[in-house]
């Protein structure tokens, strides 16, 4: 049974009282004991005060000091009882909103793993919902905390202070608390307009955190396109509406806090004017009026705090009800009946897989038919290959056979079931996926290769399951690239550790899969990203191993197919003809005749030799071996240490690591929470750079002044209501001329005091948010300006960054809008108020000021303990949700491979770490508010004890006694009001230490390194030369002594095309990186049209230079944004827009998009071909005089990649075309070919030239 209503949500809905019992009970005793505290002590004080009216009655002296005595101890012995009660009450609370948070996020990680593929490719938002889903799980718990103690608690002091007034005087509780139901209207009124706003700001919020999650994610596309400016903007534009929507809810809290202060204040005059006028009667004596007035002030002040809270919990409200919307959990596809594992298994491995007339439509476009009465067989043991152009529905195969979606019709059936009637984990058990775009998490490369095992998961034979990896390695050909790594199999990848290139990534797949070894193994592209070495070699140890196995190989690459390999032929989704290869092969009409035509395959003979080398080396085992093998995985060795270096350096993308700890992916994280816990910046600093950075001095210096002004009528309302109370002590001016003077002066303070907190609290948050908006935009174009090895850095992860910008920047906002007013405020009524308290009784005064440093002490060690818990609990937090944000990324492998478990378990250790944290935080912060509540009321005891002695004494009169005591108490609790910002404070300076780094860490080197720089286009080049590099040479900087480029010297003509060719670690991909500035190279060693690339304008000469990478980037837009991004030329037309799509393949899109060019279009609706084709259309677009494709052609289909090739080798009018491939149908297409080995050019020629026996150019594309 859970704490919650039918269709009521509420803050609590993650209360469950079964297993929360013993908190709850802990919780409501405390809280109602600590909530009783005011009551009794307003009777304790009537009770004290009482000793005025009864002066002359008592005869003896000593027996009234003894009285005062005792009556004063009671209230500091009731404050010191508060001590455990309140440390209980707030410290259980806290704990209940850490539960709450606790089982949000793991329901937020259940929600999205469970929701539906399809449910993905119709969110464009995804990851910016989720930052704003993350800091809705923080409003909960701090509502649900903090708030709701101080909330609850209040709410029965003000019942049980209400008790208490209408017990000593019911009509004088009447008449004070007259104005309560006003209070009640505007509050209600003004929480509604509160929501509104929220939700509207958190919307934004949303989508500014997608943009930063983009810029990060795709910062090379932005760089090279030059878009800095354009991303820049619409994160401007979004942060904009933040600050518009965030400053409308500020207005409509500030009106209401000072209405309420102002309702609140005026209380206290309709009551003492009824209740002085009773007393004149004599219906009621001091006694009654203090005590019914005591309980009426603590009423009004915790009315007041409760309206402060009742806010947070509109917050807390809107952030609930916005994640049960969002905690929607999916259901898996089609319905099941019980059937075990085994008899699935075998049913799988002996039954053929069967496609009967499918149609089927993806969800996120309902009116592209992707498959058209589909249908195929999968015999059971054999391999199969299916082939088609990009976007005929190869790859929706695999998807709808797992039942990632529901088809529409037809059905597919596993022998004789409808896999409608198979559960989908009994699927995703048996079958396995190898898709082109890898999926490898932040972990090391031994569990990458075993996650999804289920072999693996209560294995006690270590030797076993070593030799088991040993196999994998030893078959995916990963067992020289692990050799060099120091770490070996234990070597972090991923934000944590190291980046593997597309190839690596593909072979840990496969090892992945060969760990799993199930039933039905299907490869979508799995070896696309493999030079043609690797790729045969794989292919080869594919068919050995998957022997008498079910295999499925969706494919654009004919020359993996053998003559008696069973082959579909998709076009348009569905089979337009099938059969064995060579059956094929004998129709000249058939379309995989025309498409193996159209490929330009190498000569079969270099392929045979390759396979049969290959055959008499491979020592892959087969099923019976691969068990019982107790050989381990033999190192390669390479040609020297160096080039185990350039290896590492060049196939993974280099960061910046610790070096002896974290470059090889390991890391202490104990020293990291000790170097962050150091380098947090003091509160002065940040201040200091707020008002060296805030736009609206002028406005927060009247924002200050307001502040000081309402600072102010603390102790003016104070002084004036001292007049106000002393009129009802007998023998004092009590005349109805006395009171009615000082009741009005009494209501103008308080009309003084609600206009001053209005403007203050409004002026000083729309400077807050003005600052807030300033440092978020300040913050993106300092990320957008950095240079391409920040974004490698393991400190900038899109997610924590898009957390901190969009989410934590929210508490440094509050260190303006109110830690400055609480400080301005506590400085003017500590300065003013104890001069005026010393001026009007220097003895009482001097009492109080002598208990000022026991306030500091408590202070300065609650804030510094919390500050050290609030820093560790950030850092924990963000270390969950980027766990979490993995997840999402790699949905579809968590999907496939059932892994929800292990992320589970992840989250699971994270949240455990979250609870050790948070249980010393909540500890810290009870013992810390508990502390300085018992402090306040000792003080309050011993200044009610020696100021009514100086009164009995004849050394003050009572009214001065009044005045100073006033003065003395609001000074105290304002002080208790600074103190309470301090978990505030310590949230905001983790949030400021952080955007502090990332505007003051200046580059590894700057990009515009040219003052001066070459702005002039490239016009006719007169000596042909387009590039001319001499003596290059080049080391990362996370790594100086290992050099990638020695002495490199090569030229490059335009109207050329080049093909840049080398075995991994050549500096293939570096090379790019250098020509198009990423990275810094010593002067005069790269020219570019005769200008040294140093000379360059970066902006201008990326203007000439367009690179299109491997993997395909598509902007959150329609086709047309998608097209025309970062291009100078906004006006292309409609046709030229069409012309371009068609010279590069990809016109029939079209015909699938309902709104044409103005179409939204993701990665969801294209296929990875299409994506492909549509960055080439888009570089081309840019009339480029340098085009780099780096592996353009590895995604796509025979035909599509004729078309790329045909392009390169008729070449674009004054284009040079370079040409990253592994692709020897590439290669024959350019009319050069560059070999790169250790650093330098070692060949150089035309295909035919170099394509002799024991040249290194036939070494590369042979066999290696």
């Amino acid at each position: 049974m859970n704490f919650s209503m039918k269709n009521w949500v509420h803050i609590y809905v993650n209360v469950v009282p079964s297993k929360d019992k013993y908190l709850i009970l802990l919780m409501f005793f405390s809280t109602i004991a600590n909530g009783l505290v005011p009551a009794i002590t307003s009777i304790l004080t009537g009770r004290l005060f009482d000793l005025l009216s009864n002066i002359k009655t008592l005869e003896v002296p000593n027996s009234i000091f003894n009285e005062l005595t005792r009556r004063s101890m009671s209230i500091m012995a009731l404050g010191a009882a508060c001590l455990p009660i309140m440390w209980l009450s707030i410290s259980s609370w806290m704990w209940l909103g850490e539960i709450q948070s606790a089982r949000l996020r793991k329901k937020l990680l259940q929600s999205y793993i469970s929701k539906p593929i399809e449910w993905y490719d119709k969110n464009d938002s995804i990851l910016g919902d989720f930052v704003q889903l993350n800091r809705c799980i923080e409003e909960v718990r701090s509502s649900s905390a903090e708030a709701s103690a101080i909330t609850f608690q209040n709410m029965v002091a003000i019942i049980s202070l209400i008790a208490v007034s209408f017990y000593y005087s019911w009509s004088l509780t009447l008449i004070i608390l007259c104005s309560a139901p006003i209070i009640v209207i505007l509050a209600i009124k003004f929480s509604w307009l509160i929501n509104r706003y929220t939700k509207l700001e958190n919307e934004e919020s949303s989508k500014a955190a997608d943009e930063v999650n983009f810029v990060m994610s795709s910062a090379q596309l932005v760089k090279l396109y030059g878009t800095r400016e354009e991303e820049s903007y619409k994160f401007i534009n979004l942060t904009q509406l933040c600050n518009t929507y965030f400053i409308k809810s500020c207005l409509y809290v500030s009106a209401n806090a000072a209405v309420l202060r102002f309702l609140t204040l005026c209380m206290f005059v309709q009551g003492f004017w009824f209740g002085a006028s009773m007393v004149r009667k004599g219906k009621l004596n001091i006694a009654d009026v203090i005590t019914c007035f005591h309980s009426c002030l603590m009423l009004g002040s915790t009315l007041s705090n409760t309206l402060h809270q009742i806010v947070l919990l509109q917050k807390g409200d809107v952030a609930i009800k916005k994640l049960e919307k969002n905690l929607t959990f999916g259901h898996p596809a089609g319905g099941c009946e019980h059937i075990s594992d085994e008899a699935t298994e075998k049913l799988i491995n002996k039954s053929s897989l069967v496609f009967n007339e499918v149609d089927f439509t993806y969800p996120s476009r309902p009116y592209d038919q992707i498959l058209h009465k589909l249908s195929l067989e999968f015999q059971p043991g054999k391999t199969t290959f299916i082939v088609g152009k990009s976007g005929s529905g190869k790859s929706t195969v695999s998807n709808i056979l797992l039942k990632l979606y529901n088809i529409d019709s037809g059905s597919i059936s596993i022998g004789d079931m409808n896999i409608k009637n198979v559960d989908q984990n009994t699927l995703l058990q048996n079958i396995t996926i190898v898709e082109q775009r890898c999926t490898l998490f932040n972990d090391t490369l031994r569990n990458n290769i075993l996650l999804g095992s289920s072999e693996f998961d209560d294995m006690s034979d270590n030797n076993k399951l070593n030799d088991m990896l040993d196999n994998a390695i030893k078959f995916s050909l990963l067992g020289e690239f692990v050799d060099t790594l120091p770490n070996g199999l234990e070597t972090l990848i991923g934000n944590e550790g190291i980046s593997l290139s597309g190839g690596q990534q593909q072979r840990v797949a496969l090892a992945r899969a060969y760990m799993r070894n199930t039933s039905v193994l299907i490869l979508d592209e799995a070896v696309s990203a493999l030079d043609i070495s690797h790729r045969i070699r794989l292919m080869h140890s594919i068919r050995k191993w998957r022997e008498q196995k079910t295999t499925i190989i969706l494919s654009h690459n004919l020359e993996d197919i053998e003559s008696t390999d069973y082959v579909y032929v998709m076009e348009s989704g569905s089979v337009v003809q099938c059969g064995l290869q060579y059956q094929l092969m004998d129709d000249k009409n058939g379309l995989l005749y025309f498409m193996s035509k159209i490929q330009n395959q190498y000569r079969e003979s270099d392929q045979d030799k390759i396979k049969s080398d290959y055959s008499e080396e491979s020592s892959v085992p087969n099923d019976s071996e691969k068990f019982v093998s107790n050989t381990n995985t033999p190192p390669l060795s390479m040609s020297g240490q160096s080039s185990k270096e350039i290896l590492l350096l060049e196939e993974y993308e280099i960061k910046e690591y610790n070096l002896e700890a974290s470059r090889y992916g390991t890391k202490n994280s104990d020293d990291e929470e000790a170097q962050n816990q150091k380098s947090i910046l003091p509160l002065k600093v940040i201040i200091f750079e707020m008002m060296k950075t805030i736009r609206n001095k002028k406005l927060l210096f009247f924002g200050i002044i307001f502040s000081l002004l309402a600072g102010a009528t603390n102790p003016i309302f104070s002084y004036t209501f001292s007049y106000l109370l002393n009129g009802i002590v007998p023998g004092s001016q009590n005349d109805k001329h006395y009171l009615l003077k000082w009741s009005f002066i009494v209501m103008g303070v308080s009309v003084a005091d609600g206009i001053f907190n209005f403007l203050k609290s409004f002026v000083l948050g729309y400077c807050s948010e003005y600052w807030i908006m300033d440092i978020r935009n300040d913050t993106m174009d300092s990320i957008l300006g950095k240079n391409i090895y920040w974004y490698t850095l393991e400190s900038n992860k899109p997610s924590e960054l898009s957390a901190l910008l969009m989410n934590d920047l929210r508490d440094l906002r509050s260190l303006v809008s109110e830690f400055l007013s609480a400080m301005s405020t506590f400085l003017i009524v500590s300065f003013f108020g104890l001069i005026w308290a010393l001026v009007s009784g220097w003895k009482l005064s001097l009492v109080c000021l002598s208990m000022f440093p026991l306030i500091v002490i408590i202070s300065s060690l609650y804030g510094g303990s919390l500050q050290k818990y609030e820093t560790n609990y950030k850092s924990q937090v963000a270390k969950l949700e980027n766990g979490q944000s993995e997840v999402i990324n790699g949905i579809k492998t968590i999907k496939c491979l059932k892994l929800q478990n292990h992320f589970n378990s992840i989250q699971n250790d994270n949240l455990q770490s979250i609870r050790h944290v948070s249980m010393g935080r909540a500890i810290t912060t009870g013992m810390g508010i508990a502390s300085t509540n018992t402090l306040t009321m000792c003080i309050q005891a011993i200044l009610y004890y020696y100021g009514l002695k100086l009164v009995l004494e004849g050394e003050y009169s009572s009214k001065k006694m009044f005045e100073t005591f006033t003065l003395l108490l609001f000074t105290i609790m304002t002080c208790t009001s600074l103190i309470s910002q301090i978990p505030d404070i310590a949230r905001g300076q983790r949030a400021a230490t952080w955007i502090d780094r990332i505007l003051k860490e200046g580059p590894t080197w700057n990009e515009d390194t040219a003052t001066d720089g070459r702005y002039t286009k490239i016009g006719n080049i007169g000596t042909n030369i387009l590039i001319k590099i001499e003596n290059l040479n080049f080391f990362y900087p996370s790594a100086p002594g290992v050099k990638i480029f020695s002495g490199l010297n090569l030229q490059m003509n335009v109207n050329s095309s080049i093909a840049i060719v080398g075995e991994s670690g050549a500096g293939k991909s570096t090379l790019a990186l250098l020509l198009t500035k990423l990275y810094g190279v010593n002067d005069k060693t790269i020219f570019i049209d005769n200008t040294d690339i140093n000379k360059w304008e970066t902006s201008s000469l990326r203007s000439h230079i367009t690179m299109v990478e491997q993997t395909p980037v598509l902007i959150n837009g329609t086709l047309r944004k998608n097209l025309l991004y970062g291009n100078p030329d906004i006006h292309v037309s409609n046709q030229e827009l069409y012309d371009i799509m068609k010279f590069v393949g990809i016109s029939d899109i079209l015909d699938s998009l309902t709104d044409g060019l103005d179409s939204r279009i993701s990665t969801t609706i294209v296929s990875g071909g299409q994506a492909q084709r549509l960055c080439l259309a888009r570089a081309i677009l840019r009339k480029p005089t340098i085009l780099i494709l780096d592996e353009s052609t590895s995604a796509l289909d025979a035909k599509s990649a004729a078309k790329i090739r045909d392009i390169v080798r008729n070449g674009l009018p004054g284009t040079l075309i370079i040409s990253i491939t592994h692709s020897k149908s590439m290669m024959q297409s350019c009319s050069r070919i560059i070999v790169l080995k250790n650093g330098s050019v070692v060949e150089e020629g035309s295909y035919d030239d170099l394509n002799i026996l024991g040249s290194e150019f036939f070494h590369i594309t042979s066999d290696s």
